[in-house]
């Protein structure tokens, strides 16, 4: 089994300089003192669920039923990618407080410096099989899905098809209580695996990812 640690933030990795928030200045964070400028439906709304003309989103929902922490991962899942994708982060970046928990959002996103742009963004069609879901408590859950990247490239790369092509992503959903009052479903960790025929559905996967465009 291969955990690529550093995949955890793959997409936004080397897309923006990395800065910290000082002592005096505001969390940003979802629950914290500074609210968010829009609501949680609005947020939704703006989610491309299936890609934008350069990154194209596919999905396979066949094995798992759409559930509400099914979808709140996958909306996790696209955020991550949109952003990777975008040359104007400025209104990607505050929706990750809408999908985040508080702590995801301190360690994956509070980070990011004052870079709103990229010159060389992620492109390129992607295919994704919700492959399946583990309750563990009333208010946690794992959502794992195949991603296939065959053809998912830097822009200003070569179009080639990548050999390990087939990922194992799951999200750590926690469903608590968020800033407006409600309780919804946010994800609270992301990791990412190479496929492999020893990880959970990597065999599957292999074989699901061979997509082409």
């Amino acid at each position: 089994m291969k955990l690529r640690a550093a995949a955890v933030i793959v997409v936004m990795v080397g897309l923006v300089t990395v800065g910290c928030t000082g002592p005096d200045e505001p969390s940003n964070v979802p629950g914290g003192d500074v609210q968010p400028s829009m609501t949680f439906e609005e947020a939704y709304r703006e989610l491309p669920m299936d890609g934008t003309k350069d990154l194209p989103i596919t999905w396979d929902l066949s094995q798992v039923s759409d559930s509400d922490e099914v979808f709140a991962a996958r909306r996790s899942l696209v955020f991550r990618y949109w952003l990777g994708s975008a040359t104007d982060r400025t209104t990607v970046i505050p929706i990750g407080r809408h999908l985040y928990t508080e702590r995801q959002y301190r360690e994956v996103l509070a980070w990011f410096g004052p870079e709103t742009s990229a010159e060389n963004p992620f492109i390129g069609p992607l295919w994704v099989k919700t492959m399946g879901v583990e309750k563990t408590g009333s208010s946690q859950a794992t959502v794992t899905f195949c991603t296939d990247h065959g053809h998912w490239r830097r822009a200003k790369h070569s179009a080639r098809v990548r050999i390990d092509r087939a990922t194992i992503e799951s999200y750590v959903m926690e469903y608590v209580q968020t800033g407006d009052g409600e309780r919804r479903w946010l994800a609270d960790q992301h990791i990412d695996l190479e496929s492999d025929p020893e990880v959970k559905y990597g065999a599957e996967c292999d074989k699901w990812a061979q997509h082409q465009p």
